[in-house]
């Protein structure tokens, strides 16, 4: 508050003249590299000069290809043992890559090509080298990509494929319970939920599913406004095989709602989420919603036309387009005793 932003340091002339002389042989190396391979040189130079350009800059694509083309050119890649050793030293070297920058897609992309071209891979190892790096960026886009390639080439080693499955489902719970807005986690879950499913009795699944909706209502409850349990139990609704199932999880997702709006009566994505169930049972087994849940899903409604501004007109054409369907009368949007009308 009132606090003035410092003025940026001039660079000193050493400063000034160090960074020309950087950007001058990076200038000078991108060059010689575009050189080599404009000439279809593949050699060990050829190698030595693209690391050395890819340490400088990761996101040049062309050069990583270049680079891969090098290899397969090189007479010892014919040689099972000694295209191992020199594959081994590029993970080393994508390593150190990952520790510069963790989210360069063409990195990522180079290691899937390094490790499927491996004589003898070892996939067991790169899964834990994944679940390190993803104990750093747990949200990391790539990271995760990649780590469900390591677990597709794993399952085709193992005798039996549901070990890695369930290994894999028990990673995403520990990532959910560590952060419960990790979309990928919660998306990777909903990957492997099925296969888990299919390999287990029906009263184990029925145990399982009871625990999925704790899992996720938890998460609920630890951050209401958050969309990533929201939609994963939208996704778990609708892959039940019955509509008596569905509309148990619908139920149950009511009456979480409720009690949670008892605690924040106000809080944004618990009302719509309300205004979803009830009119998904509504859609499903009409007579199973009451006047009161109907009057109840109006005013909610209502309600968030005054908290969310943005949506105004969409919170009015619902309440219209239901009220009509429900023979009853629309709710105005008038705003609650101490409630302020907010953004989102």
């Amino acid at each position: 508050h009132g606090r003035r932003r410092e003025a940026l340091k001039e660079p000193t002339v050493d400063e000034k003249e160090q960074n020309r002389q950087r950007v001058e042989k990076y200038c000078a190396l991108n060059s010689s590299v575009m050189d080599l391979r404009s000439k279809s040189v593949f050699s060990t130079d050829a190698l030595n000069q693209t690391r050395r350009l890819l340490e400088l800059n990761t996101e040049l694509h062309t050069v990583w290809n270049y680079r891969r083309q090098v290899f397969m050119q090189l007479d010892i890649w014919q040689d099972p043992e000694e295209r191992q050793r020199v594959l081994e030293e590029e993970l080393r070297f994508l390593m150190e890559i990952i520790m510069k920058n963790i989210k360069s897609y063409w990195m990522w992309n180079h290691r899937v090509w390094a490790l499927s071209s491996l004589p003898r891979p070892e996939w067991q190892r790169e899964l834990k080298l994944v679940a390190k790096l993803l104990a750093v960026d747990a949200r990391n886009y790539h990271g995760w990509d990649y780590r469900r390639f390591v677990v597709a080439r794993l399952k085709e080693t193992v005798v039996d494929e549901r070990v890695v499955d369930e290994q894999e489902f028990a990673f995403t719970t520990e990532q959910i319970k560590r952060d419960c807005a990790n979309h990928s986690a919660w998306h990777n879950r909903s990957k492997l939920l099925p296969a888990v499913l299919s390999s287990t009795s029906e009263a184990a699944q029925a145990s399982m599913l009871e625990e999925e909706t704790k899992l996720i209502l938890n998460a609920i409850y630890t951050d209401p406004d958050d969309q990533n349990a929201w939609l994963y139990y939208e996704w778990l609704v609708s892959m039940q095989p019955s509509d008596t199932s569905r509309l148990i999880l619908l139920r149950n997702k009511v009456t979480a709602i409720r009690e949670l709006l008892e605690l924040e009566e106000d809080s944004k994505r618990p009302l719509i989420e309300l205004v979803i169930a009830l009119t998904a049972i509504d859609c499903m087994r009409p007579e199973l919603v009451t006047n009161s849940e109907k009057q109840e899903c109006l005013e909610t409604l209502s309600v968030l036309q005054c908290i969310d501004a943005y949506r105004v007109g969409r919170y009015s054409d619902m309440n219209r387009i239901l009220a009509q369907r429900w023979g009853l009368a629309a709710n105005s949007s008038t705003t609650k005793p101490g409630l302020a009308v907010v953004e989102p």
